[in-house]
């Protein structure tokens, strides 16, 4: 009977290692320190982009699963600015400062308005949306287990 458990865990764990779902495990730091780092990603993108900002970031965590089902929690950010002098510059400013600090970035334009998205290794999603109108950042933190 033992030998039939080891068995079927170690199918189990190949057959997790096969589709690509492994344990994913925080990032050494507090829960503070890692929503502060998040935040800091999103301060450095404004002042590379200049102008007056709104920040309407939500303090209120969100729920959200890290792989195998585990709880967690992340934070949501939200920052409305005035224009760029440059939607172009502007925007290429912010993709290689994410680039830089370790993202998987995409750019796309929709319509007028230039997307630059970050993802971190560590969970980290964020956007910024430029136009000649407006510039927006908002994003999510790593998951952190509760």
């Amino acid at each position: 009977m033992r030998r039939r458990f080891v068995t079927t865990l170690a199918v189990a764990v190949v057959a997790l290692g096969l589709t690509g779902c492994a344990v994913q495990s925080s990032t050494p730091v507090t829960d503070l320190e890692a929503r502060e780092r998040f935040l800091a990603v999103l301060d450095e993108a404004q002042q590379l982009i200049g102008g007056d900002w709104q920040t309407m970031d939500d303090p209120t965590p969100r729920a959200c699963v890290i792989p195998l089902w585990v709880a967690g929690e992340r934070y949501p950010a939200l920052r409305v600015g005035e224009a760029p002098r440059s939607v172009e510059a502007a925007a290429a400013r912010v993709e290689d400062a994410w680039t830089d600090a370790g993202m998987r970035v995409t750019r796309t334009a929709i319509g007028d308005v230039v997307e630059v998205k970050g993802e971190s290794a560590d969970g980290e999603l964020v956007v910024l949306r430029v136009s000649e109108s407006a510039s927006t950042l908002l994003g999510e933190s790593e998951c952190r287990p509760v």
